[in-house]
């Protein structure tokens, strides 16, 4: 559990003035053993007992945003290429959590319409998976070319290539993988460019 809805969780116990009990009780856990569990990071508090915790001490919620940085530009159905400087090309502020490695991009292309639209903005893993850990998952991808991708991948014909799906554009077959990236959500253009 991260370190700062611990702190959260100390200070809100600290404020509500109930024993470690009585709040175990109030939570629902019937056991003050949980309550120890939570403070040590061995037990992650769900998002109801925040709720309750917050009304018990008259602690607001802690702030569950996360800012990601925009890497650059994933192709669907144009060819793009990475910026490689390591720079973003800005931050965007998403009003939920997400994995703390989270990095994004903006679509390019509608090969993946009505999935991905042209200008939306995707966040995926920072940590790259192996090329057979990403069979049927839509991910980003970064071809032997260097184009980014983010596209359906299958099994290729050659072993140790792989197929590329879209949901409106011909496949691209037997292609290598240098790296897949986990795809973990999309924001509409119109409302993360509001952001």
């Amino acid at each position: 559990m991260e370190t700062d809805i611990i702190k959260w969780f100390a200070e809100a116990l600290d404020a509500c003035g109930l024993t470690q009990e009585q709040v175990a009780k109030e939570l629902g856990l019937n056991r003050q053993p949980a309550i120890s569990e939570i403070l040590k990071g061995k037990r992650q508090l769900k998002a109801n007992e925040m709720v309750i915790m917050s009304k018990l001490s008259g602690m607001p919620l802690p702030d569950r945003s996360t800012k990601i940085p925009v890497l650059g530009y994933v192709g669907a159905g144009a060819e793009v290429y990475p910026i490689d400087d390591g720079d973003p090309l800005y931050d965007v502020t998403i009003s939920s959590a997400l994995p703390k490695d989270t990095v994004g991009a903006i679509v390019r292309g509608d090969s993946m319409y009505p999935i991905f639209e042209d200008g939306d903005l995707v966040a995926y893993s920072g940590i790259e998976m192996l090329p057979e850990d990403a069979l049927g998952k839509t991910c980003m991808v970064e071809l032997q070319d260097g184009r980014v991708l983010i596209k359906t991948v299958r099994r290729g014909v050659v072993p140790g290539l792989y197929t590329l799906t879209s949901t409106n554009a011909p496949d691209i077959e037997d292609v290598e993988i240098v790296w897949a990236r986990k795809f973990v959500m999309r924001m509409p253009r119109e409302f993360w460019r509001s952001l």
